[in-house]
């Protein structure tokens, strides 16, 4: 039986058999799997900018004749730490109120930049309290009844959660593509057809029924008796796609497709170039560096 429900970290989907064994949704696994590989860049990425930091506020107390230069690789261990232990609380946000639908999310995630803003700050100002005098001998004083400083950690805290938000959202849509790229080749090996996705829609079309295709921008104009479609693909894609398909496309120009079976007519232009000729009655460029994919020998 399937079976619909919603548990913590957002909506999930699982199907389960009579023995009521779950089974994770494609979907979601593949957000964990970018969610996993992009903490550990993240963690690489804070434990740099700590040094980086940590570093110049040194040195600018050291010019300044401080007594304790040393105290920002402190301020600032906490301060990264604090943000390393909230990240998990951006990806809950991320799965529960998906920045896809960011008219309807913005508010959340407003209200989820204060709570972060929050904890940060009064985490980050205990830790400080409780190791400065043990490691520095001194009392550490942040200033919680200046309003001021409560802005000033705001500001940042809110572009931290920005660009972590932004990180992670980048990293699952990758993901995310990678997982339909996978499922479009197994509908082709599978099933003999190809995928394309257009003006927000899925088509699924029969390889044998695409004429020819043809690079256009970030997308790719596929050609076929009855319509054309214009997908948001590359032409690399898309010949991969019809290869796996089984059918006889092959590359005979830098931006252009051709199926071999709908080829009437193959007219030399001069210089090694030709002009194929389509069973529509269209034509189509073919390049000297592609002719030994179309020549009469293949």
């Amino acid at each position: 039986m399937r079976r619909i429900g919603r548990v913590r970290g957002g909506p999930r989907l699982w199907q389960t058999n009579m023995m009521d064994k779950p089974t994770r949704h494609p979907e979601i696994e593949a957000d964990r799997r970018a969610d996993r590989r992009t903490y550990l860049y993240f963690v690489c990425f804070l434990f740099a900018s700590y040094i980086v930091l940590s570093l110049s506020d040194q040195h600018d107390l050291t010019r300044a004749g401080s007594e304790n230069p040393n105290l920002p690789w402190l301020s600032q261990a906490t301060s990264h730490l604090v943000i390393l232990v909230m990240t998990p609380f951006i990806t809950f946000m991320l799965s529960r109120f998906p920045l896809s639908a960011w008219r309807r999310n913005l508010p959340v995630h407003i209200a989820g930049v204060v709570v972060f803003s929050l904890v940060h700050v009064l985490a980050m100002v205990a830790l400080r309290k409780l190791l400065t005098p043990l490691i520095f001998g001194v009392p550490y004083d942040f200033g919680l009844s200046d309003p001021s400083m409560w802005l000033y950690e705001f500001r940042k805290d809110a572009l931290s959660y920005s660009l972590i938000a932004a990180i992670f959202a980048m990293n699952r849509l990758a993901e995310q593509r990678g997982l339909e790229a996978r499922a479009a080749r197994r509908e082709a090996s599978e099933r003999h057809r190809v995928t394309l996705k257009s003006g927000g829609r899925t088509y699924f079309v029969d390889a044998g029924d695409v004429v020819w295709a043809r690079a256009a921008s970030n997308y790719v104009e596929v050609v076929t008796p009855g319509r054309t479609y214009l997908a948001r693909s590359t032409l690399s894609e898309l010949e991969k796609l019809l290869q796996a398909a089984g059918g006889r496309h092959v590359r005979v120009h830098r931006s252009h497709v051709v199926n071999l079976d709908k080829v009437s007519e193959i007219t030399p232009t001069g210089e090694g170039d030709v002009t194929l000729t389509l069973e529509t009655g269209e034509t189509v460029p073919g390049s000297r560096r592609y002719r030994d994919a179309f020549s009469p020998a293949k």
